[in-house]
């Protein structure tokens, strides 16, 4: 699969929302400004949502490509392609961490950093919640994506039959964000989800993104003549039409919200693919924008440590400015100490 022109400079974008929201800017936004009643379109969440969809979009377009070349997908080398690319960083953030705890210079929670080593912070109770690896609830979602869907894009022989599953998951993440509000009743009492867990971080409905990346490429592997001859620059309107709803239908629901933004990035996808030459996928390539994003990874992993999920840190290097300093300090000296010698390894596993 060829490299795609402009996904670096969208990481980049993504994780620029991460840090200034963790950062605490919405905090310094005046009430009522336009800005502060519709910060959610550039708030960590929605950049994570951008992440999502370019991992779905990106790795079902991958593991297509592997089961159409090979008749097959490898999973060990499928896994230890991501093992090499997500690991080494988090071990290193994960040893910070459980020093920092056994020094005491962080409460220790060591079940909570074993929960999230594990790739299940998305389900973790409220009261084993850490900020300092408050984020990791995201990498858990992509890993039990990673753990799930090549074995069904495996499984099923005919293209119907995946795009139907893509599709019901969409929906019943859907209905899910609908309901998980709703209290319920047990033996007379009545309980509030979110008092206890973060629900909207649970596996169904947070893989909504995802499932729309995977959707679009699935799509674009089996339809892509006919994708050519439309994604022209109105679909590419549509696109920031769609994200920005809010902006022109003034109260819409968030359930609306969160399905078509992923819905507007999974065409924006498919419009950078088609159009690899086009100003606005070369102003995304342009080079410092492409580095943030290909150092994206890190930044997002490292400042956890330094700006936790939001502003308000007791520790020197939780203090701004020097924690967005370290952040990046970190995430470049991880790129190219860590992170690039250890994926040179990566062409071990190619799919065959």
């Amino acid at each position: 699969m060829k490299f795609i022109k402009g996904f670096d400079g969208l990481r980049a974008i993504s994780i620029m929302f991460v840090l200034l929201t963790h950062l605490g800017l919405s905090n310094h936004l005046d009430q009522g400004s336009l800005l502060k009643d519709n910060f959610n379109l550039i708030s960590g969440s929605t950049g994570v949502m951008i992440f999502f969809t370019i991992s779905g979009f990106l790795i079902t377009l991958l593991l297509l490509h592997e089961k159409h070349e090979f008749q097959k997908i490898n999973y060990k080398n499928f896994f230890a392609r991501r093992f090499l690319r997500l690991i080494p960083p988090l071990l290193v953030f994960y040893i910070s961490v459980v020093l920092l705890m056994i020094l005491n210079y962080l409460p220790k929670n060591y079940l909570a950093v074993t929960i999230s080593f594990f790739y299940l912070y998305n389900f973790v109770p409220l009261k084993y919640y850490v900020s300092e690896i408050g984020h990791t609830w995201s990498l858990a979602i992509e890993e039990q994506f990673y753990f799930i869907w090549p074995f069904i894009l495996s499984y099923f022989k005919k293209i119907k039959s995946v795009v139907f599953l893509a599709v019901a998951l969409i929906v019943v993440c859907i209905i899910v964000k609908t309901v998980y509000y709703t209290p319920f009743t047990v033996q007379g009492k009545e309980y509030q989800l979110f008092n206890y867990f973060f629900p909207n971080r649970w596996f169904i409905p947070a893989c909504l993104p995802i499932m729309m990346g995977s959707l679009s490429a699935i799509i674009l592997f089996y339809k892509h003549d006919f994708l050519k001859s439309i994604f022209d620059i109105k679909l590419l309107v549509l696109s920031f039409i769609l994200f920005f709803g809010q902006l022109i239908i003034k109260d819409l629901n968030f359930i609306i919200i969160e399905t078509l933004q992923p819905l507007a990035v999974s065409l924006l996808l498919l419009w950078i693919y088609f159009n690899q030459d086009n100003i606005l996928t070369k102003v995304l390539e342009v080079k410092p924008i492409a580095f943030i994003g290909k150092i994206s990874y890190g930044l997002y992993v490292y400042q956890g440590l330094f700006l936790r999920t939001g502003p308000g840190g007791h520790l020197d290097i939780q203090k701004f400015p020097l924690n967005i300093i370290l952040v990046v300090v970190t995430a470049v000296c991880s790129y190219y100490l860590l992170e690039k010698p250890i994926l040179k390894y990566k062409s071990r596993f190619k799919p065959n």
